[in-house]
């Protein structure tokens, strides 16, 4: 089982990927926090946290947001020339201010925006798309009608959290709504949401055996410990 760092704006930075795969690691994988364009181009701020040199030894996923194929496009064609070949698309940003914008989870609504866009990720072959993404943005289907759609994609991880981007992060995951998907979902799938402790990493590892991976959020930032102490107490437990 992975366990994957998920992308926190302000906060996990490349400074905070690389002290933690030095000091604790038990992460097979960091997101950055997501790169979106500004007058055509990266922002400096993330141009500077995504520079290949910087994370160079941690395994790093580049991220980014965009409203349709054209942004999703001229993004990739920047990462891919700074050297990125993993690139994981953000259609769970619940921040207002995104997805009033079409960004984030405010492309759940819109399946033909989504097709164009694995659309272009299919003419990319070089680069192992993955896609990170909510229920639905205000209706927790939206995500069963994108299904097919992702099924056929040239996807290597499809990374659901149970919410809608209108709760934020308020309420409950809805479990049941993760379990239809879960059913349906042929892409290996990973789960993000109100992963607390190692007992909520082994609940869910035991409650959905086909899971690809686990995705850890803030409380990596709390625990820092939580991945490894997780990794080392299954390793124990194999050996008797």
């Amino acid at each position: 089982m992975k366990l994957l760092s998920a992308p926190l704006q302000g906060l996990t930075d490349v400074r905070f990927r690389r002290q933690h795969h030095l000091q604790y690691g038990g992460i097979d994988e960091y997101y950055a926090p997501f790169a979106r364009l500004e007058r055509g181009r990266l922002r400096d701020k993330e141009r500077r946290d995504l520079l290949p040199e910087r994370n160079r030894g941690i395994p790093t996923a580049a991220q980014v947001i965009a409203k349709d194929r054209d942004e999703f496009a001229r993004l990739c064609d920047l990462l891919q020339r700074m050297g990125w070949d993993r690139i994981d698309l953000n259609m769970g940003c619940p921040f207002p201010m995104q997805y009033h914008s079409g960004r984030g989870s405010g492309l759940l609504p819109h399946p033909d925006r989504v097709a164009l866009i694995l659309d272009e990720m299919r003419q990319r072959p070089q680069v192992s798309f993955s896609i990170k993404m909510r229920l639905g943005l205000e209706a927790k289907d939206e995500c069963m009608r994108l299904l097919p759609l992702l099924n056929e994609a040239p996807l290597t991880l499809v990374t659901m959290h149970p919410r809608l981007g209108i709760q934020q992060y308020k309420g409950s995951v809805d479990m049941e709504a993760f379990e239809s998907f879960y059913e349906g979902c042929t892409k290996p799938l990973a789960y993000n949401g109100d992963i607390r402790s190692t007992d909520d990493i082994t609940r869910t590892v035991k409650r959905y055996p086909r899971l690809e991976a686990v995705m850890i959020g803030r409380t990596l930032i709390d625990h820092p410990q939580l991945a490894l102490l997780w990794k080392s107490l299954q390793k124990a437990s194999n050996k008797t």
